[in-house]
């Protein structure tokens, strides 16, 4: 198998959470870094763009299937549904409750957890004011 590709920013919290399912499921990855800006290695240049139409990590290529995903919960979604055969993350029964229990949980990291751990690095890294501007 080829190792999966997860881009990603140093100081971005949401590729964490690809790179956690990744971990878990012992699927092979790279992490390409980006830096902020409209440079060739930019978020907002070209190049990136061609991969995540949004400017945003996480992204993820996957050369094995040659799916191209972005977005946290889109790729830890396509990871479990194409890696998590034996369901170590994924849901523990074929119900379709099952399978949205299992997003229930994949949707409030994404939307309630995830802002918050950026909430708190903003904090740490540009002061407390910062957030209050």
């Amino acid at each position: 198998m080829k190792p999966l590709v997860l881009h990603a920013h140093s100081t971005g919290p949401n590729p964490y959470k690809v790179a956690i399912a990744l971990e878990a499921l012992k699927v092979p990855y790279e992490v390409k870094l980006w830096q902020f800006g409209d440079a060739p290695n930019g978020l907002k240049g070209p190049q990136f763009l061609k991969i995540s139409e949004n400017g945003r990590v996480p992204a993820l290529e996957d050369p094995n299937t040659g799916v191209v995903s972005w977005e946290s919960g889109a790729c830890v979604n396509y990871v479990l549904r194409v890696y998590d055969k034996e369901n170590v993350l994924g849901p523990r029964g074929d119900s379709e409750q099952d399978r949205v229990d299992v997003e229930k949980w994949i949707f409030f990291l994404v939307s309630s957890i995830g802002p918050f751990v950026l909430t708190f690095h903003h904090a740490q890294a540009f002061g407390l004011a910062y957030l209050l501007t």
